[in-house]
């Protein structure tokens, strides 16, 4: 054989192996491509599987942290996931508490578990299943942000606010400028809340930082100082706010040096009053009377005549002219308002002695202290209004007179224990409590205590001293001469903020 049909043979040869190797490689190669092409997929799925359960964890906790029930966050994160996210095939655990990792059985936080199936692309040609599963999980949980608030400001957008012209004098002015924050320092002192402050109001401004913040229209702001002279200040210990502010540097801490406690952009707070019920004798036996009253003006002579005592139950109206007034301690349910000034509970002068006592202002005539309808329904729907309210107050306490003493109902029993005033939910009427204390400790201190509480109200306070006192109001006005301390003894709940842990 020659050289070159022996070179051709070897040719021959060496190609029918590279062909049998290639014959047997070539599944080993596809199933290498497999496994990266079908791996990447998968990893990526993986991915955006984990980000969906962290949504659904943290959706959860939110609900959770807002006051929602364990099956509540449930539904919302089980809804994230199907609906949100189009993964409705996958299955959905939501653990309330976690059962697995560091906080397991640990209330205030939520475990997600998701497992979802993949349809591969090569896998299948290995003789494997066409489809792979993705099992991902994720933690998240509700911890405090602020310190227990003393002020609660709920209206995320407020209507204009304008009072109209009263036939009474108060030693305030009642000529005030438009609502221009859904908290709002006037005057010529600092207000100082030993507390937090918590603003669901969303008027824009600029933040902690000075950065600009949500949508500021003309001079509204979610928190806002109008001050006379530079002493005019909001002390606070956190001062957590929806929206923005107007200038950071009329916000500070209560301790003098220490940075200061506002946060601006935050999540809103949710109603800590949202469950409390219409007062009826069912609800409160112990304080709630069904007795009938109808519209009491007392106008007396201090000195010459013993107090004129006033006992719990229904009532349309109640003005006091001139004391002395004994309150006894329980509920009283006003329903209706004076017919002249148009006020439903309005102590003008005193003295008056109301200790241990919750008024109820309602707007509904025939409402009894049996069924509480309709104001047992309210719910938390914002009532509507027009552009601007013109509205008369329904409350005005002047507790600046000598000898005046109003606190709230006092008995832990009751699901109105510390509530000094409570306004059905569905009115925006405003408030006015005014205490000038000009002359210092000669009138006493401490003279206004309690919880006032108006969902959708506006509250204006003209409060020079000290008061153990809370709010938690549509919106809240302070309109100041000195300095005005809320030092509640019993704070309400703090902001909390949801945190993914794992």
């Amino acid at each position: 054989m020659n050289r070159a049909s022996f070179i051709s043979q070897l040719r021959r040869a060496r190609g029918g192996k590279i062909l049998v190797l290639f014959a047997v490689a070539l599944p080993m190669l596809f199933g290498m491509l497999g496994l990266v092409i079908d791996g990447g997929m998968l990893f990526a799925e993986r991915r955006s599987t984990q980000q969906v359960a962290d949504a659904a964890a943290a959706a959860a906790a939110r609900t959770l942290a807002s006051g929602g029930s364990p099956a509540e966050a449930v539904a919302a994160a089980t809804e994230l996931v199907k609906t949100h996210n189009g993964l409705g095939s996958a299955n959905v655990a939501v653990h309330v508490p976690p059962i697995l990792g560091d906080h397991a059985g640990l209330s205030g936080y939520v475990q997600v578990e998701i497992d979802t199936s993949v349809k591969t692309a090569f896998m299948q040609v290995l003789g494997s299943d066409d489809s792979s599963n993705v099992v991902t999980r994720a933690t998240a949980g509700y911890e405090p942000a602020t310190v227990g608030a003393a002020v609660v400001v709920l209206d995320p957008n407020p209507p204009e606010i304008s009072l109209a012209p009263l036939t009474i004098t108060l030693p305030i002015p009642l000529v005030l400028p438009g609502l221009l924050g859904g908290f709002e320092v006037l005057g010529l002192g600092t207000v100082q809340v030993d507390g937090a402050v918590l603003v669901n109001n969303t008027w824009g401004g600029v933040d902690e930082d000075g950065n600009p913040i949500g949508e500021s229209q003309l001079l509204e702001h979610a928190v806002r100082c109008m001050p006379l002279l530079p002493l005019t200040r909001l002390r606070a210990t956190d001062i957590r706010v929806v929206g923005g502010v107007d200038d950071p540097d009329y916000y500070a801490s209560t301790i003098p040096g220490e940075s200061s406690p506002l946060q601006a952009g935050r999540l809103p707070v949710p109603d800590p009053y949202a469950d409390l019920p219409a007062p009826t004798v069912g609800v409160d036996p112990a304080n709630v009377r069904n007795q009938y009253y109808g519209g009491v003006t007392v106008i007396n002579i201090p000195i010459l005549f013993p107090p004129v005592v006033l006992e719990p139950g229904v009532y349309d109206w109640i003005q006091v002219v001139t004391g002395p007034v004994t309150f006894r301690p329980g509920v009283y349910i006003i329903r209706g308002a004076h017919p002249l000034t148009g006020i439903a509970l309005n102590l003008l002068a005193g003295p008056v002695v109301a200790d241990g006592v919750m008024f109820y202002i309602t707007d509904t005539a025939a409402y009894s202290a049996v069924g509480g309808g309709p104001d047992s329904s309210d719910g938390e729907t914002a009532p509507p209004a027009p552009e601007v309210l013109t509205l008369l107050p329904s409350v005005l306490i002047n507790a600046a007179v000598l000898g005046n003493r109003l606190s709230g109902l006092n008995d832990p029993g009751s699901p109105f224990h510390g509530l000094l005033i409570y306004q059905r939910r569905t009115l925006r009427k405003p408030m006015v409590i005014a205490s000038e204390q000009l002359l210092g400790g000669l009138l006493g201190q401490n003279s206004f205590s309690g919880t006032v509480y108006s969902k959708w109200g506006h509250v204006i306070l003209a409060l020079n001293g000290t008061y153990d006192a809370r709010f938690v109001v549509g919106t809240l006005r302070c309109v100041n001469v000195l300095a005005c301390r809320l030092a509640p003894t019993d704070l309400l709940p703090p902001a909390m903020d949801v945190f993914l842990v794992e």
